[in-house]
Formats: C-alpha cells, structure tokens, sequence
C-alpha cells in the first residue's frame, strides 16, 4: 500500500459516491477502503475476462493494481437506476506501471453494477476493462 494506512470511505448513499470512494482509494493505494467498496460476494472480472468472486479474492487481485500503481481517471459516466440496483457505463483511463517499470495508458469500458445493501451502496459487479463481445 502507498503510504500510511488510511481510513476508509464514509458510507456510500448513492451509487454514485459508491464509485468515487472506490476509484479513490485504489488511487491513493487504500486496499482496505478499495476492497470495502464491493458487497461480501461481489465479482471483478479481469482483463483476460477470467471472474473473481468474494472480497476476499477480490482484495487479491486490488493488491496487484495497487503494486503497478494503478490509477484510474474516469472520463465519462453514463447510469440506468432501477429501485436498488445501478449498471453503469463509465469510460476510464486506466494508467499502471508495466513490468518492466514502464508506465502504460488504456482506456476502456468500464461496466459497474452497484446495489443497496443494509443502507450503503456497493459494487456488486465491476468489469473494469470492459465485458462481453
């Protein structure tokens, strides 16, 4: 994690803020608060498409993003919200440090479902490089 331990995000009352807490912390490299921002049996889809279930697992695969130094920029944000439940579509600029300690930029389709659990919004399903065909 980059720099001393940080407290997570205030509880999330719109989707909305949901996503900004998320984007937040995995910028300042804030696992806890990243990792707090998804329901306990949320999904993460990778780049590869391969699904990651749990936030334990999820919490895995945010550690490595956080290791490259992962930022992620979000450029536009387009929503359907149904009574408890948000998809969104959201093109960010997703920058990290390569292997070779290079920095490289995608940009891509992001795709979120958040839901409302026990009052707080949360990534229910996140799909970051995109998804689907």
């Amino acid at each position: 994690m980059r720099g001393a331990t940080l407290q997570t995000e205030a509880r999330a009352h719109t989707p909305q803020a949901a996503r900004r807490a998320f984007v937040a912390a995995l910028n300042r490299g804030d696992l806890e608060g990243a990792s707090a921002c998804f329901a306990r049996n949320g999904c993460m889809v990778t780049p590869d498409a391969t699904t990651i279930h749990g936030r334990e697992a999820i919490g895995a695969l945010l550690t490595q993003l956080i290791d490259r130094r992962t930022e992620i920029e979000v450029r536009l944000s387009d929503r359907l919200e149904a009574a408890e439940a948000t998809l969104a579509a959201e093109r960010w600029k997703i920058a990290s440090e390569g292997v070779d300690g290079r920095s490289f930029v995608r940009e891509s389709i992001a795709t979120l479902v958040l839901c409302r659990v026990e009052g707080e919004w949360k990534l229910s399903i996140l799909a970051p490089w995109g998804w689907g065909t």
